[in-house]
């Protein structure tokens, strides 16, 4: 693809959203076209499975405080752990096929969900803590087009809880930062602290994706 690309990851409430927000707006000023794609753990032919897991107890939904909250326990199953991730890649292959089908030439694509954040959301699910060294998690990483400027906003769990409401009583939340963490390390992938200063995190964002010193 000719598009320059911009993905931020990162855990929930880490700030992905509001960061790409001000890189879009300083692109767009700049008279340069956008697409915002969000795309994380699609269900196609994985429905079935997913309605599977929630009959015998392996999803579970609850509410706190009208917050609704799911978190899935495949890990439990032998068979659900092997076999969702294999349904997750076609899943993932299908719904990007489409998306990028919609892709225009000119554009410059924004990432605020895409191939790692599916990778992460797995390796939580399964509590395969390898499982982006095997074929299916190298398969989420070949997703990444090509040229592709990429960063992981790191923020702590207790400041993302204080941050976003609706990660209060997040029971994975802490699991969730760790895998973003081990998962910057082990595929080398740009760090930026978003724990303190928003102003600093930006600026610092802003010179990597866009090369600015300023």
């Amino acid at each position: 693809m000719k598009n320059r690309i911009i993905y931020i990851a990162g855990s929930d409430g880490s700030g992905k959203t509001t960061i790409l927000k001000e890189i879009e707006d300083k692109i767009i000023a700049q008279g340069y076209t956008t697409r915002h794609i969000w795309l994380r753990s699609p269900k196609i032919t994985s429905k079935p499975l997913m309605a599977y897991c929630r009959l015998v107890g392996l999803t579970k939904r609850y509410t706190i405080d009208g917050v609704k909250y799911s978190k899935h326990e495949f890990y439990r199953s032998t068979f659900v752990s092997w076999i969702f991730p294999i349904l997750q890649v076609i899943d993932f292959k299908i719904k990007w096929y489409f998306e990028k089908r919609k892709i225009k030439d000119d554009e410059i694509i924004l990432f605020d969900r895409f191939s790692l954040d599916t990778l992460a959301d797995l390796i939580v699910d399964t509590r395969k803590m390898n499982l982006h060294k095997t074929w299916i998690g190298k398969e989420f990483v070949k997703a990444l087009p090509e040229n592709t400027k990429m960063i992981i906003l790191k923020v702590d769990e207790n400041i993302i809880r204080e941050r976003k409401k609706d990660t209060q009583h997040d029971e994975l939340l802490k699991y969730k930062v760790d895998v973003y963490n081990f998962l910057s390390k082990d595929l080398n992938i740009k760090v930026i602290d978003n724990n303190s200063d928003y102003k600093t995190s930006l600026k610092e964002t802003f010179k990597f994706i866009l090369n600015e010193e300023n």
